[in-house]
């Protein structure tokens, strides 16, 4: 029988990837479109995994401005 919660789980994950901002560099920056916040990347991500890379606010990814 299935687990209702994995699967909830997994379409979560997957949401996530397709938003993924990959590896941010120094210097880079991100804006929310909704109230305009903004974050500059002070130090570049040498994540391995970069498709789990995100910048949110206002319940949305930020955009690379």
């Amino acid at each position: 029988m299935s687990n209702p919660v994995n699967k909830i789980n997994d379409s979560t994950d997957k949401e996530k990837l397709r938003g993924s901002i990959g590896n941010p560099k120094k210097g880079e920056r991100f804006r929310c479109e909704k109230c305009g916040m903004e974050v500059q990347v002070t130090t570049d991500c040498a994540c391995n995994k970069p498709e789990t890379v995100h910048f949110q606010c206002c319940g949305k990814e930020l955009h690379k401005v």
